[in-house]
């Protein structure tokens, strides 16, 4: 999904959610929900359903994606960019991702308790086995949907082990830990509200970057119907 080029300095207005497929009459890219999202979102026909947000916690923001090179799949290095909101838990909650124009380009929604997740991409509604399977499709890339509800609250999530990394001398202010197989880097959360998550295996290695919404934006959003 080419979404853009990085949180910053790039201005949000510049990106956008989504990929194109590779060429006239070609096969889509393997992740081929990105494609749909991508289609639907420049040609401004995506009819996402709207929702409202489900009550627990909410974060909104930004979120970056960046995938480096995997010379097994023939995948190019890619960086991927654009705007979130999540709210509710891990086990009942929804995913938003709207575009520069303020268009939703998807949204997931899972109940773990009554078996349901989705995802709806304005192409129609599709349905997984798992959070993993559905993020796969929404970003082309999997990424721990459940742990991040308390990662971006600064904070380990607590269903799964997870390690202090000690502080380095050339970052004594350095504040991180490893879990499920990635390493979260807080040490700017608390100035900056930014989180860092990267993983090295399995192919491809992923950074993901997520600058949150300023406490009173967040709150805004939380008011608003």
């Amino acid at each position: 999904m080419m979404w853009g080029s990085g949180l910053a300095p790039c201005p949000l207005d510049a990106l956008t959610w989504g990929s194109a497929l590779r060429g006239q009459g070609a096969r889509p890219d393997p992740f081929r929900l990105r494609g749909l999202v991508a289609a639907a979102l420049l040609a401004l026909s995506a009819c996402v359903t709207t929702a409202p947000r489900v009550a627990g916690s909410l974060h909104t923001g930004r979120l970056s994606v960046h995938a480096e090179a995997d010379d097994a799949m023939g995948r190019p290095a890619h960086t991927d960019t654009g705007s979130f909101e999540l709210s509710g838990s891990a086990d009942t909650g929804q995913l938003v991702l709207t575009s520069p124009l303020g268009t939703v380009a998807a949204r997931a929604s899972w109940n773990l308790p009554d078996h349901r997740i989705e995802l709806d991409t304005g192409s129609g509604v599709r349905r997984y086995p798992s959070l993993d399977a559905m993020m796969q499709d929404a970003l082309g890339e999997s990424l721990p949907l459940a742990a991040m509800f308390d990662w971006l609250e600064g904070k380990p999530w607590p269903n799964a082990p997870a390690t202090p990394l000690p502080v380095a001398p050339a970052n004594p202010t350095r504040r991180a830990f490893e879990q499920l197989g990635w390493t979260v880097d807080l040490t700017q959360f608390a100035d900056q509200r930014l989180v860092t998550a990267d993983r090295a295996t399995p192919p491809p290695a992923l950074r993901v970057r997520v600058k949150l919404d300023a406490p009173e934006v967040a709150a805004s959003a939380a008011s608003a119907p």
